[in-house]
């Protein structure tokens, strides 16, 4: 009597070949059609998942050359500048003294200390050359984010005229006499606050230089504008210092802490001015067209440890996922070749790789950090390089994080064999978008939340102290902070959306909102490996496995989601090859099957390192252990066995009960 071996090697869960070897026709050929499908979806997802595993070690490498770390630019961007003026007052004006009694308004003079408003009009006309016999025309406008409104950070920019008020925000190129603009700092003999200035003179301001960045990009930036600190009585000293605002942020704790600076700086963009620049402010004699800005640059304490410990983590996640990779892309050249091929959904296993969770979540933690320093150079193209890449990291931190709770939920006993479920890959591409498109849309609030630190002292803004600048050490809001309800929101919805996709799609097919597993506990190799609780991603429904008789076996691909592995002796594993898809794949009788040769379950964390026999400088006591043997379709657990110095093979597996 000839008994029908069970598929094991010649079994396959999704056939990707053109055709089955059958004589039915047209219609098992409509029916491959599916499998089809699945099999290159599960193959592109893997590659994506391993791809973004990879980006946090390549995000590594571009934010240094990018001067994560340490680095200064100048912040360029015209439309922005452009777009942060707002209409202040249009009365002052400036001879030989100051400003002339009675032509500012009550809250102009109010901005600053009465004091310090009439020190500011004498610099100012000391430094733009003003006279008594043809006063400046003084525009007082205020400089922040216009969507902070009257509480964000801010700057008092003077701009004189010849022969007219100019405007806050003309149309096209405007002709003025002079730029300034007023903020506040803190220094070492001022620890309460100083207001200071800087003045771009026209008729004698109007030499400029390359200012080469930190990241080998340059500006024009004029040389002789002057700098003047003002204390709050008035008391006027040059500035030789120049810098206006000294922050810190702790988005990982003070042992890497960021402090990031600033320093006010005139730029010249006469090259840059074309038809797409909203306005400009030009010199009537100088023709250069004027932009005030800031040198920005920040440090980060102890960076050379985040960088290691990201490029060690990010190394290994790599590593960890690397048999992963391997058994994708086996099966995309047989997918290929048109052969049939194994294929598995690695994001469905990931709530079973927990390691890799861990590991993961930790590698991309770094970027909560990285977030930080982003948006200080909101307007560069570096600066929104490394945001971009920084809010993809976030999405796989939240989304890793949210697995991690999810396998703890999973370990506590639950009363009744049933679970809910979710879908994986919703979940974890949607969740990562999702966090990418929400932080994409508050980056410009986040930049500015920036500059809205605790501060000692401000601008009085039509009655309202702002900061600008002069700002207390004690920390400023992270962007994690900022962003935290935004986050946890996106997160909740894809979490639900997944969770309502995965239990409509089982009520359609299945007619039953939740998963039974208990069915579980009749298979030797899913009761060794342990079933959920409470909820899972696991393809586990009843109907994926194999029923025989009365027996339920598991297939190859689960035991891969499930984070298994099969390999071989050498030897033993030619025996198992692959048939080729033109030839018959019918199942061999036990009397042409190999004799008492076991598959061996490792785990697939092992597999490339096993079949690149890593292990063979070890003492086999130090080699990994088995987690057991396949033999005849049973399952066997393995007791102190280890995989020891053989010469290993890939093998596809077999069915397993």
């Amino acid at each position: 009597m000839v008994r029908l071996r069970l598929p094991s090697i010649n079994y396959q869960t999704y056939l990707t070949a053109s055709h089955r070897t059958t004589d039915k026709g047209d219609h098992s050929r409509k029916k491959d059609t599916p499998n089809v499908f699945r099999s290159s979806f599960r193959i592109g997802s893997n590659l994506v998942a391993a791809g973004l595993v990879v980006l946090s070690l390549v995000t590594v490498i571009v934010l240094i050359s990018a001067g994560m770390f340490n680095r200064h630019v100048v912040l360029d961007d015209i439309g922005i500048d452009c777009s942060e003026f707002q209409n202040y007052g249009r009365q002052c004006r400036l001879d030989a003294a100051g400003f002339a009694p009675n032509t500012c308004s009550a809250m102009e003079i109010a901005t600053t200390t009465a004091a310090a408003w009439t020190a500011l009009g004498k610099r100012l006309a000391l430094q733009w050359h003003a006279t008594s016999a043809a006063p400046y025309y003084v525009t007082t406008c205020i400089k922040g984010s216009p969507t902070a409104g009257n509480t964000g950070w801010s700057a008092l920019v003077f701009l004189a005229g010849y022969d007219a008020f100019p405007k806050c925000q003309p149309s096209g190129a405007q002709e003025i006499a002079g730029l300034a603009q007023t903020e506040t700092t803190v220094r070492d003999d001022y620890p309460n606050g100083i207001y200071m200035l800087a003045v771009f003179a026209d008729k004698t301001m109007g030499e400029s230089t390359v200012h080469v960045n930190s990241d080998g990009t340059t500006d024009l930036v004029f040389t002789n504008f002057t700098r003047s600190l003002v204390t709050v009585d008035g008391v006027i000293s040059a500035d030789n210092d120049g810098i206006n605002t000294v922050e810190y942020s702790y988005p990982l704790g003070p042992r890497y802490m960021i402090k990031a600076f600033a320093y006010t700086v005139m730029l010249d963009i006469t090259p840059r001015v074309d038809n797409s620049t909203p306005w400009t402010n030009v010199g009537r004699y100088s023709k250069k067209a004027i932009m005030v800005s800031w040198d920005t640059g920040h440090t980060v304490s102890n960076a050379a440890e985040l960088v290691g410990f990201q490029l060690v983590l990010s190394l290994w996640a790599v590593a960890l996922t690397s048999s992963d990779f391997y058994v994708t892309v086996t099966g995309l050249r047989g997918f290929l070749q048109h052969k049939p091929v194994m294929t598995f959904d690695l994001l469905a296993g990931l709530e079973r790789r927990r390691l890799l969770l861990v590991v993961v979540a930790l590698a991309v933690t770094p970027a909560l950090l990285y977030a930080d320093v982003a948006r200080i150079y909101r307007g560069t193209t570096n600066g929104n390089l490394i945001w971009s890449l920084s809010t993809v990291l976030v999405g796989m931190f939240f989304t890793f994080c949210t697995l991690l709770v999810m396998t703890v939920l999973q370990r506590i006993p639950s009363p009744a064999p049933y679970v809910l479920t979710f879908s994986p890959t919703l979940f974890a591409y949607g969740t990562i978008i999702g966090i990418v498109d929400v932080w994409n849309l508050k980056y410009a609030a986040v930049a500015a939340d920036f500059n809205n630190a605790p501060f000692v002292l401000g601008l009085n803004v039509s009655g309202v102290m702002r900061p600008s600048g002069a700002y207390t050490t004690t920390g400023i809001r992270t962007t994690v902070q900022f962003m935290a309800a935004d986050t946890f929101l996106a997160l909740g919805i894809c979490l639900t959306l997944s969770i309502v996709y995965s239990t409509v799609r089982r009520k359609l097919a299945r007619g039953s909102l939740l998963l039974s597993v208990g069915w579980t506990n009749t298979n030797g190799f899913l009761e060794r490996v342990g079933r959920p609780h409470w909820i899972t991603g696991l393809p586990l429904e009843q109907a994926n496995a194999i029923k025989i008789g009365n027996k339920l076996f598991c297939k190859p691909s689960t035991q891969a989601i499930l984070g298994f592995a099969i390999v071989a002796v050498k030897e033993v594993a030619e025996k198992y090859k692959v048939p080729d898809s033109n030839k018959s794949s019918t199942v061999r009788p036990d009397s042409q099957a190999p004799k008492h040769e076991s598959l061996l379950v490792i785990s697939m964390y092992q597999l490339v390192p096993t079949l690149c026999r890593v292990y063979r400088l070890l003492p086999s006591w130090a080699t990994p252990m088995l987690v057991g043997t396949i033999e005849k379709n049973a399952f066997v657990a393995a007791k102190n066995k280890h995989i020891g110095h053989s010469h290993y093979a890939h093998s596809r597996g077999a069915c397993v009960n």
